[in-house]
């Protein structure tokens, strides 16, 4: 008995940055001359990278500090399992290996098969279908191993697509084996595509953004002409989800991002940030479902200031005239109680700061993330 896990591929509604915030932590930033309006950010990448996860069902718009739930895969020893790629990879040069823990206790697994190896080792992994888009695996018998969970994992894989693009290593299942499981089983993962702009996503630096984005305006998107995002069969941004998310000082994501409505126009949409967003780092996500079934997220930070409101200038008072008994003439004084101006003070010394770009430099340093924050940038 046979099983197909058909190719369910899912709608861009239930996609997000699937805490692929852990692989694209949104890490362009806003440097700023000042407060902005009007603001345009295209939509085109220098660098893509693609990535096929084993996921039914994504949601780029959940919490991203909210790990998927991964199940794994029930097969049998001495069964099969076949791996539908996604037609924008590479499997020409593609080798698995299927590793089992026994302990649980070490970074390292116990023991590995691999295809790489000779068809006389007792660890070898036949395989089938290089090249051909669907990789066979034929799993061995039961090993007598101390588990009935491996991991499986497909490497190398390449891009079909332009320059533009690269592919993150490997494709990987967690497998369970077990004698009631289908003989041949089927899986499909989906193709993820991550960019960031306007710097490479693989950077792994924060890079700047012309300007911060004033709370309540429009900000408005452009799938260029020239846009590597085209590659992937996007012509539009039809069906494009908008997201917007606090993220702290080491932009370490504070919440699940609010899903904003885009006014789409072919190739342009705009979305208004919410009046009243309070000041500070955003990430700003783009999620669009490519005419295969994968989904394209675009991350860019956005450093939001506060809408500006008209200073309150203090009424001027009557002038006092002041007896000073040893002086010949009167000096005439404004009379301000100790306090009053203090809008003025303040509006004015916030604007100073963001003229003389003070707003930001306190988030547009360039600073390489930690190793064991994960992922391409830091993602």
């Amino acid at each position: 008995m046979s099983r197909t896990t058909q190719k369910c591929r899912p709608r861009a509604q239930r996609f997000g940055v699937v805490g692929l915030g852990a692989v694209a932590v949104l890490v362009s930033t806003a440097s700023g001359a000042g407060a902005a309006t009007g603001v345009v950010i295209p939509l085109e990448p220098g660098e893509v990278v693609l990535s096929a996860l084993p996921i039914g069902t994504m949601d780029p718009m959940a919490d991203p500090n909210t790990a998927p739930v991964l199940t794994p895969v029930d097969v049998q020893y001495g069964g099969t399992i076949t791996v539908d790629l996604p037609d924008e990879l590479d499997d020409s040069a593609v080798e698995a290996e299927l590793a089992f823990d026994d302990d649980a206790g070490s970074q390292t697994p116990d023991v590995t098969f691999s295809s790489a190896l000779a068809n006389t080792d007792p660890l070898h992994l036949a395989i089938t279908g290089a090249g051909t888009g669907s990789i066979e695996v034929t799993l061995p018998a039961d090993p007598g191993f101390g588990t009935d969970a491996a991991i499986l994992s497909l490497a190398p894989l390449g891009s079909t697509l332009g320059p533009a693009f690269s592919y993150l290593d490997p494709v990987a299942y967690e497998l369970a084996f077990d004698a009631a499981a289908d003989a041949a089983v089927t899986v499909a993962p989906e193709l993820i595509a991550l960019s960031q702009v306007p710097c490479d996503i693989s950077d792994g630096i924060r890079c700047a953004f012309p300007t911060p984005v004033t709370a309540g305006s429009t900000v408005g998107l452009d799938l260029t002409a020239d846009s590597a995002l085209r590659e992937l069969g996007i012509t539009d941004l039809t069906g494009a989800q908008v997201g917007l998310q606090r993220v702290d000082a080491d932009l370490a994501p504070l919440g699940a991002p609010v899903v904003l409505t885009a006014q789409v126009t072919g190739s342009t949409a705009g979305f208004v940030v919410p009046a009243g967003t309070a000041a500070g780092s955003y990430g700003l996500v783009i999620a669009q479902e490519t005419p295969s079934g994968g989904i394209s997220v675009v991350a860019v930070e956005l450093t939001i200031v506060a809408e500006e409101t008209p200073a309150v200038v203090p009424p001027a008072a009557a002038p006092t005239t002041t007896v000073n008994a040893g002086l010949i003439s009167n000096t005439g004084v404004e009379v301000v109680e100790a306090g009053s101006n203090g809008t003025v003070a303040v509006a004015t010394g916030t604007g100073m700061l963001l003229l003389a770009g003070a707003g930001g430099v306190a988030v547009a340093r360039n600073r390489r993330r930690p190793a064991t924050e994960g992922g391409t940038c830091g993602v």
